[in-house]
């Protein structure tokens, strides 16, 4: 019962006028808030103490359950994961393409209409170039190889 005892004497953390208080349900409910908040903050260890227990506890009580051979999570398949990483890798770097492509469009209407362009332009440009380097990576992961031409054409 302490606590609640200091939480009203914590109360001059959202002091506000009583005659707003009287006219105004808002003001009320953000007090109201304002004193769960500071509630919360005094029993924020103990809140911890008891959540780092709980899980302790599980942990003992069942400490191979992430271990278990051919979880669930990826359906047996070990390749799941390495497929879900490369088709993120895709997305991704088709998603930096179109952004660049984007960006430099709107830099060249800003262009156009005698605004600021530099950012959409550098912009645009980056994400164009780390979409190439996000490619090479994809194409890399795909196994493929990536020929350098270096003759240039000769």
């Amino acid at each position: 019962m302490n606590s609640f005892r200091w939480v009203r004497l914590n109360d001059d953390a959202c002091k506000v006028d009583d005659e707003l208080l009287e006219q105004s349900r808002m003001a009320r409910v953000g007090r109201r808030v304002i004193q769960l908040a500071v509630f919360i903050r005094a029993v924020e260890p103990v809140l911890v103490l008891v959540a780092t227990t709980l899980f302790a506890s599980l942990a003992f009580v069942h400490p191979a359950l992430a271990q278990t051979p051919g979880g669930n999570v990826f359906g047996g398949n070990d390749q799941t994961l390495g497929n879900g990483v490369r088709e993120a890798i895709k997305w991704g770097r088709n998603l930096l393409f179109l952004l660049g492509i984007v960006g430099i469009g709107w830099g060249t209407f800003n262009l156009m209409t005698e605004k600021a362009w530099g950012r959409q332009m550098i912009g645009g440009l980056l994400c164009l170039g780390f979409g190439g380097v996000v490619s090479l990576v994809y194409s890399f992961s795909q196994g493929n190889a990536v020929n350098l031409d270096t003759d240039l054409g000769n």
